[in-house]
């Protein structure tokens, strides 16, 4: 049984061609390139594993990254005017299945395009004649539509029946299973016409526009997959999507940890489950970033079983380990709700842990017998050992055959060990941060718990994608308390560049970090603050960002993150006061002050 890698464990990227989201992929690779709030988008990277990355290089065309879009996730955003993205050499014909998370601003053109696919190439000057597939919203109606088919004789489209009100996310659907083209809006059937003619091959897939209709708000997230999905498929994908941008379904909602009282676990939702139509028995761990689930016998019609998580990043604690036996137990920071949805015979399935799909790389899992599976009910309170790891396959750790029985089961799991010297959950990196002082960039990392661990390199970039080192410092070895580490590249590029941690064992295992960039293009004379130094008064005057929307960051120098402001300056010298009842320490800080094409960055010490 393959592993299901794809969008909430639903296929792989062999189906999967096209997954574009804007927020940062399994592996730490940006949403977009660059990922600066408010920043001209120049490619948004495909998630997929296929690297069908959608571009624009004119920058008139670029959209803009925009933080905190949605349900605190990032989106995607157009200008209504002739922004738009393509993404080339998306190969399909045949059956297909896409969505697209979205919310207008306003509809400011008759026929505002979500996506379009074509065979011919798609450019932004003009109007494509042909269009294989595609999704817009009619202005006169308010309501999405869909070009579902077109050959050189046929066009089919697809009119909705429900109406999409501004500044609204809703989740569209289009599905073609070789017979009928349907369309949904947050799960729910909304158009269908009956087609049984061939779907014409498509390459291209332009994001945002329908030939010179462009989109006037956000997109957040484009799947598409090469294939009809089946209906246990189209659920799933439609729960994690829901439950990452807080869309409530209309129908055949199957997970409820993103509820508010539950705790809103809405990352990285995946699941397994089952309908008539065909089934989608497994989820792989890289899907929901550490646990994975196996279903081995008990999956029947209408059964279901979806798990999501909270933590941004996971690490290795110590605390909060009530119920855990052991000698010197620890576990994962990262919990998972799971909810199971089964009237039926016993759901029986392998729960899986992977060190490396969890972000804990570095130190290979030993002694399977120390590993056990924790449950509670409540997001709070004593841990139950459910079960005891089976065996160890590489970085993974198995606890076979684990029965869920019914909605009795739902609740919060984890993995823990009772001896975390030998059976270790290995190396964390809580944070990875590069930031412009003056003329140089300050790096900065910190690490929860380390194991064998040798060294580290700084790698930089001018494109994100080809790295050289930068420098190496020594790491650790081993340890169980908090480390700050800290290197300075004297020698920046310029321009927007980018910046990993490479982290390699004695025994030359390696790992990466996330991607972060740096903007080298600071004026000395663009931004002052005073006074300074200071006792807690901070004003900040910078010119030349008229009527531009400003982001203000003020961090430590560990690039803990103090003091954040969204404005729209309105005149060219705009006087910035921090908040009074913002207090902070005595130090040194950094400003930073960034907008689509300018970065300021100053030091600012606290008496």
């Amino acid at each position: 049984m393959h592993s299901q890698t794809g969008p909430a464990g639903v296929e792989t990227s062999t189906d999967n061609v096209l997954w574009l989201k804007a927020d940062q992929g399994t592996f730490n690779n940006a949403g977009t390139t660059p990922s600066t709030a408010g920043g001209a988008i120049q490619q948004w990277n495909d998630q997929s594993g296929n690297s069908k990355h959608a571009i624009q290089l004119t920058a008139g065309f670029k959209p803009t990254w925009q933080t905190n879009a949605m349900n605190g996730f990032p989106a995607v955003r157009f200008d209504g005017n002739d922004d738009g993205i393509l993404s080339a050499a998306v190969t399909t014909s045949g059956t297909v299945t896409f969505f697209a998370v979205v919310r207008s601003s306003a509809l400011s053109k008759t026929n505002p395009g979500i996506l379009q696919g074509s065979p011919t190439g798609l450019g932004y000057s003009v109007n494509p004649p042909d269009k294989s597939i595609g999704m817009w919203v009619n202005t006169a109606t308010q309501r999405i539509w869909g070009r579902g088919i077109q050959t050189s004789t046929a066009q089919r489209n697809i009119t909705q029946v429900t109406a999409l009100a501004t500044n609204t996310a809703y989740i569209a659907t289009n599905r073609y299973d070789g017979a009928n083209i349907n369309q949904y809006v947050n799960n729910t059937i909304s158009g269908t016409v009956t087609y049984d003619g061939t779907l014409r091959s498509w390459t291209d897939i332009a994001i945002g526009t329908q030939g010179t209709e462009t989109w006037n708000g956000d997109i957040a997230e484009i799947i598409v997959y090469k294939k009809s999905l089946n209906e246990a498929q189209r659920h799933i994908v439609d729960n994690y999507l829901s439950a990452k941008y807080n869309i409530t379904l209309a129908s055949n909602n199957k997970y409820n940890g993103d509820n508010t009282g539950n705790g809103d676990y809405d990352r990285n939702v995946a699941g397994i489950g089952a309908e008539a139509s065909g089934s989608n028995p497994t989820f792989s761990a890289t899907a929901t970033l550490g646990m994975g689930i196996v279903s081995k016998s008990g999956l029947g019609n209408g059964d279901y079983l979806l798990a999501g998580h909270a933590a941004a990043s996971n690490s290795v604690i110590t605390s909060d380990i009530t119920g855990l036996s052991g000698t010197n137990p620890a576990r994962w920071s990262r919990i998972w709700y799971i909810d199971v949805t089964n009237a039926g015979a016993v759901l029986q399935a392998d729960v899986e842990f992977d060190m490396v799909a969890g972000g804990m790389s570095g130190t290979t899992p030993a002694t399977h017998t120390n590993y056990k599976l924790l449950y509670r009910a409540g997001t709070s309170g004593a841990w139950t050992e459910v079960a005891t790891a089976n065996s160890i396959s590489g970085t993974k750790i198995i606890f076979a055959s684990y029965n869920f029985n019914n909605n009795a089961d739902d609740g919060y799991y984890t993995i823990g060990t009772m001896n975390n010297a030998v059976s270790p959950l290995p190396i964390e990196l809580l944070s990875f941060d590069a930031i412009m002082n003056n003329n140089q960039v300050d790096i900065t990392w910190a690490t929860a718990t380390e194991s064998n661990n040798d060294y580290y390199t700084i790698e930089k970039s001018k494109d994100g994608i080809n790295f050289e080192t930068s420098s190496i410092v020594d790491a650790a070895g081993n340890s169980l308390s908090l480390i700050n580490y800290k290197d300075i590249d004297s020698n920046p590029y310029q321009g927007i560049s980018y910046y990993r941690l490479k982290q390699t064992d004695f025994n030359g295992t390696f790992s990466y970090s996330k991607i972060v960039s740096v903007n080298y293009t600071l004026s000395d004379d663009g931004m002052s603050i005073f006074p300074n130094p200071t006792e807690g008064e901070i004003n900040i005057n910078m010119k030349d960002l008229e009527g531009k929307e400003v982001l203000v960051v003020i961090r430590d120098i560990t690039g803990k993150e103090c003091f954040t402001k969204v404005i729209i300056s309105q005149e060219n010298q705009q006087l910035i006061a921090v908040d009074s009842e913002q207090k902070l320490a005595a130090g040194t800080y950094i400003v930073t002050a960034s907008s689509s094409n300018k970065l300021y960055s100053k030091k600012i010490i606290v008496k």
